[in-house]
């Protein structure tokens, strides 16, 4: 069916200063602790400013890691709604056969609004997510009275998701493509979900959809649960998982520095500083922030920098010098300071539109141009190189980061490569875990665009950005993953008839987190 597109104007007609909107911008892009990729600004139900780094596009999807687990509380709301549940329902109720044969107390009592608060009561995270999970999960011991301490814990979520599917009969994924997608706006065939060992949707942290898609989402809290007129959410279920239910500030005392983490917490919702608000919250600073008294709706993904201590980087020094206070930066909370530092002023308190301005012009000229950045500029010109090579100690993956789950990504799989230089481009054609793949960068200063399948599975992201460079006897290849946070970058450096290969993986900017490298030798073709 087609879906109704939201009206977009001016910031200004709908009392938004355009100027702000440039100073948020500038925040974002030259602050420091963000790739940005997708922005959307909506007042009064209306799209007052949107724009993606290119090749990031309003069509593609992205992946929203914790931001997952606002979707599945909401499939959780759907069902409530319908009366096929109740959030007071034990968990053990509703899956007997994953229980243990004896449960303690602590078990009985767990509930589906425990879940949805992140107060189950155990301090246990379990690592992963094999075919038997459910029975790991509810093995665990429970050291708290649930309901009464809060702590993060997205198998927990993923646990909903589970009971979204046994009580629904089909995938949660399928379950909101037949009665919530269709109403709200989303194109269901767009959006992914990465699947547990026994095949339970990931509810928490394995969805991939669009920036709009998760602006419609959170519309749908701030209407309170109504869409167009049609009611998908009870008015207290709305209501509750927008509220402060669950202190979490004493989860967050060693880090007081993430302001916005230590609000309050509802049902797979985060409180947020300004009064009423709340977000919708990712890693990496995949956020939906919703301001009720402003009428206000921001959208974003980005891969912001989870800080380390300020000695460890020096992105960290940089920031200092522009005076941001000795701690460890946390570059999603740098997001949301840029948003209510430099925003929110700029927004009319009355909801009253603004005389318009030149500035709005700029603006939409701005945004129409964004793209991510280029890592080096284009590369002196360099003799061809066509070269084959074999592993002749380790050998090197060419796999994104499996930040998901899945195998270790630095795994030795490249069981050949080959390399070849000419007009200006790179090209890596390599053969790993028994797949044929090919890499195509540019060396001229611009990136070049292509789809992977890391993992070989047809049902992952695989959209990647490449740009190289030659640096004497040294090729390095730049590998952005732009629908998710990762970036790889590989070094071909040469000498006597072989290759050392370096793979750095980076998630967020700009620490690697991961290194490894092995030699390859040249042989003939």
């Amino acid at each position: 069916m087609p879906f109704r597109g939201f009206e977009r104007c001016t910031p200004e007609a709908v009392g938004v200063r355009s100027d702000a909107v440039m100073r948020l911008l500038d925040r974002l892009e030259y602050g420091g602790f963000t790739e940005m990729h997708g922005l959307m600004i909506m007042r009064h139900g209306k799209v007052c400013a949107e724009g993606w780094w290119a090749p990031c596009a309003p069509g593609l999807r992205h992946a929203l890691f914790s931001l997952s687990k606002t979707w599945t509380a909401t499939a959780i709301g759907l069902l409530e709604y319908e009366g096929r549940l109740r959030v007071t329902d034990p968990v053990a109720a509703l899956l007997p056969d994953k229980m243990p044969p004896v449960l303690t107390d602590e078990l009985k009592k767990l509930t589906v609004r425990d879940l949805l608060t992140m107060s189950g009561g155990s301090d246990t995270e379990l690592p992963d997510y094999p075919a038997d999970w459910l029975r790991d999960f509810f093995a665990r011991p429970i050291e708290h009275e649930p309901g009464t301490h809060w702590r993060y814990n997205s198998h927990g979520t993923t646990v909903l998701s589970a009971i979204v599917e046994r009580l629904s009969g089909q995938s949660m994924l399928d379950f909101l493509k037949e009665k919530l997608f269709p109403v709200i706006g989303v194109d269901g065939d767009n959006v992914l979900c990465r699947r547990a060992g026994d095949g339970t949707c990931l509810g928490g942290h394995g969805m991939f959809t669009t920036t709009e898609d998760n602006l419609r989402l959170m519309l749908l809290y701030l209407n309170g649960g109504v869409w167009e007129g049609k009611r998908l959410l009870s008015e207290r279920f709305a209501r509750d998982a927008v509220s402060p239910l669950l202190d979490n500030a004493p989860a967050h005392a060693d880090a007081p520095w993430i302001h916005d983490n230590r609000v309050g917490y509802g049902y797979q919702i985060w409180m947020c500083r300004p009064e009423g608000s709340y977000r919708a919250d990712g890693a990496f600073g995949q956020f939906v922030v919703v301001v009720p008294g402003l009428d206000l709706i921001v959208s974003i993904n980005e891969a912001a920098y989870i800080g380390r201590n300020v000695s460890h980087t020096a992105l960290s020094e940089k920031l200092m010098d522009r005076g941001f206070p000795d701690h460890p930066i946390h570059g999603p909370q740098q997001t949301l300071n840029a948003l209510f530092e430099e925003l929110l002023p700029g927004i009319t308190q009355d909801g009253a539109a603004l005389p318009e301005s030149p500035d709005a012009l700029s603006l939409a000229r701005r945004m129409a141009r964004l793209s991510l950045p280029r890592p080096w500029p284009a590369s002196r010109p360099v003799r061809p190189i066509a070269v084959t090579l074999v592993p002749l100690k380790g050998r090197i993956s060419f796999r994104m980061l499996q930040s998901l789950g899945g195998r270790d990504p630095l795994e030795p799989q490249a069981d050949r490569i080959r390399l070849e230089t000419r007009d200006g481009l790179l090209y890596v054609d390599f053969d790993e875990a028994g797949k044929r793949s090919r890499l195509i960068a540019d060396m001229t200063g611009g990136g070049m665009t292509g789809v992977l399948d890391p993992a070989g599975t047809g049902d992952v992201v695989s959209r990647v950005l490449c740009f190289a460079r030659a640096d004497r006897d040294t090729l390095t290849l730049s590998v952005r993953w732009y629908e998710t946070e990762n970036h790889n970058k590989f070094t071909f450096t040469f000498g006597d008839g072989r290759v050392l290969i370096r793979k750095w993986t980076e998630a967020g900017i700009p620490d690697p987190l991961t290194e490894c490298e092995a030699v390859y030798q040249i042989v003939k073709e």
